[in-house]
């Protein structure tokens, strides 16, 4: 095999294992936004400062991380109001969410990403566990009103 073969060989590998992980996390992306979504639509409509459904626009190249932040901090701010208002246990987890939102700012800095990734990544991990749980806490009692 020539060396040019073995070049193109390694770089079409490459080019799979990007693709491969690219799809890993645009699904992985997904089942966080559905999340989020349905949180969001899980808090009562006169507490809720936009749709769930817009969550969907963070997929959008570039602005839609931009997006992304201001939606969950909004979505932290509502689930407080709601819990308030409900009388239920938790803050919307709005320290953990403003905590994200500066880690990943901090992930486009030179030298500082290497530090903030990591974090920023357990971080993501708490973040979607919490409002998960947010999200079952409060849907049982809408659904109760419901019927």
């Amino acid at each position: 095999m020539k060396e040019s073969e073995a070049l193109a060989a390694l770089a079409g590998m490459g080019i799979m294992v990007l693709v491969v992980v690219g799809a890993l996390v645009l699904a992985v992306s997904i089942f966080y936004f559905l999340t989020l979504h349905q949180t969001m639509n899980a808090v009562g409509e006169e507490r809720r400062p936009l749709a769930g459904g817009l969550i969907w626009l963070a997929l959008i190249p570039g602005l839609g991380l931009v997006w992304y932040m201001i939606y969950i901090l909004l979505l932290s701010s509502a689930l407080r109001k709601e819990l308030a208002q409900r009388q239920l246990p938790g803050d919307g987890s709005f320290g953990i969410s403003l905590a994200l939102v500066i880690l990943q700012v901090l992930c486009f800095i030179p030298y500082i990403n290497l530090l903030a990734a990591i974090p920023a990544l357990a971080l993501w991990l708490v973040h979607w566990v919490r409002m998960a749980g947010y999200r079952r806490l409060l849907q049982p009692a809408q659904t109760a009103l419901a019927v």
